[in-house]
This record gives C-alpha cells, structure tokens and sequence, in this order.
C-alpha cells in the first residue's frame, strides 16, 4: 500500500463563520470539540500531516451516534490518517421521540433532510475549506452509517469515489436496480448478531434487514458483471474476500467476510484503502 504521509495530530483551521453554512461558509472547525457546519448539519474532520490536498475518507457514525463520537474512535481515525488521508465524520439526523443520538435517512423519506445530498455538500464544503482532493473521496460507514452508504452508492453514485459499507445493508424491500456502475467493497462479520448477514426483524417486526447475498447480486447486475458467481477468491489476514472481476468499465464489487461480529474489525482501513487506491 502507498504510504501518503506519517501518523497524523490533530489540526484545527482559524476559519470565520458567515452564518447559513455551506460550501464557503467559514468556521473554526475540526476535531472533536469544534464542528465544522454546512447548510443542513454539521461535520468532524482530521487532516493528515504533511499531506497536499490529501484523499479521504468520510465515515458514517451508526445508529444513535453522531460525529463527534465517530472522531472519538481513536485506533479507526490515526489508521486512516497514518496513511495520508483526512476523517470527515458527518453526523445524522437528530433521532425521533426524544431519543439522544442521531440516524441516518437510509430510506430517503420526503419529510426527513436528504442525507445523499447533505453528504454531498459536506463533501464539497470539507474540500473546500480544507483542501482536500474532492475526486478521492471514499464514503464508508458502520451499521446504520453502512446501510447510508448502500443508499448514496445506489441512488446518487457520481458524488464519490468509491462506497465502503461495514454491517450495513438496506431495509427491505430492496431497490430493483441502482442508477449506475459503482465501486464498492462490503465488510460484514460472519457471526454478527445485530446486522445478520441474512437480515433481521427489528422494532416488533415492523423493519426487516436485507439480505447481503441479495444485496451483492443487485450490486452485481448494476454493475453489469457477466457471472452471477464471484469469479476471484483472496484470503487476506483475517478477511475472506470474494470480488466479482468481468463487470463494466470503471466498476467494482468486492465482499470481505471476517470472523468477527457487530464491529469495524482490526485492519479494515489498511484493507479498505489499499482496495480504493487500485483507483488511482
């Protein structure tokens, strides 16, 4: 894997606030303390030292989390940012009935905020005020933040680079088919209880997870690939890996099984962007 730049510290931008938000809007942000607003929420953000115009990873916080505590995750953000590229950790919507933490809009309700779009602008903002490479975005999130990132890879793919889910899907029932050709790398654990590889019932049955396997073979005709089979087999580490290898120009569809269960297992960052730097 190319190595962009050293185990990164903390940097925070005097930036000044002009009120609304957005791209161009200026603030003193970064970091855990300091949340760095666009017009519809806010972000957390970590650069790597001594990187221009560094890649990054924007990582989506699971249910009932939120930004601030996904930048808290210490061993997953110096992973990314020991190899050169930046934390963007957004966080959700507020949660309803007065429950403390956030969620995403994985089902893009009409009278919830469009998270595909409020990603996109946190992108374009973080980019912006940072300097970051807007072209070498990979989205990526855990669990509910998972279930986002298969939602924004289906319906809005041209906003980033490449999708990363971790024990995420979507809720049934599953689109027919996604808008395009994508890249995307799924990580689940072969023993996870709370997001089953097959899916689960949750809130008295009236939510049900999807099925990976069904998942991946959406993924599969969207991205055009002539087998139904994975065509190519990789055990690395800890991970178990399958990728679909004859599919359109410019896509890619790989699934990484680990032991594990409900969690982003040891490894997964140096994994996942090895995987995303084939890119390049």
């Amino acid at each position: 894997m190319k190595r962009r730049g050293v185990f990164a510290c903390l940097l925070l931008f005097p930036l000044s606030f002009v009120a609304g938000g957005g791209a161009g809007a200026q603030a003193s942000c970064g970091g855990v303390e300091d949340a760095c607003p666009v017009a519809e929420g806010v972000y957390h953000i970590e650069l790597p030292s001594g990187v221009e115009a560094p890649p990054a990873v924007m990582f989506l916080h699971g249910w009932g989390g939120s930004g601030a505590g996904q930048i808290k995750n210490r061993n997953l953000v110096e992973s990314v940012l020991s190899q050169g590229y930046a934390f963007i950790a957004p966080t959700g919507q507020p949660r309803d009935r007065g429950r403390s933490g956030h969620r995403w809009n994985a089902y893009l309700t009409p009278d919830l905020r469009d998270d595909a779009a409020f990603l996109n602008d946190v992108a374009d903002a973080a980019a912006e005020q940072h300097g970051l490479d807007r072209d070498r975005i990979l989205l990526a999130g855990f669990s509910g933040g998972g279930m986002m990132t298969w939602r924004v890879a289906c319906d809005a793919p041209e906003g980033f680079k490449a999708y990363a889910p971790i024990a995420g899907l979507f809720w049934r029932p599953l689109p027919e088919l996604c808008v395009a050709p994508v890249r995307l790398l799924h990580t689940h654990g072969w023993v996870d209880p709370v997001v089953p590889i097959e899916g689960r019932s949750v809130a008295g049955g009236r939510l049900t997870q999807g099925d990976l396997f069904v998942g991946l073979d959406l993924m599969r005709r969207t991205n055009e690939c002539m087998r139904d089979d994975p065509d190519a087999y990789e055990a690395d580490g800890s991970f178990w890996r399958r990728s679909w290898t004859e599919c359109a120009s410019g896509s890619a569809l790989e699934f990484a099984l680990h032991p594990g269960g409900h969690k982003t297992p040891a490894g997964w960052s140096a994994m996942a962007l090895d995987w995303f730097e084939r890119f390049d």
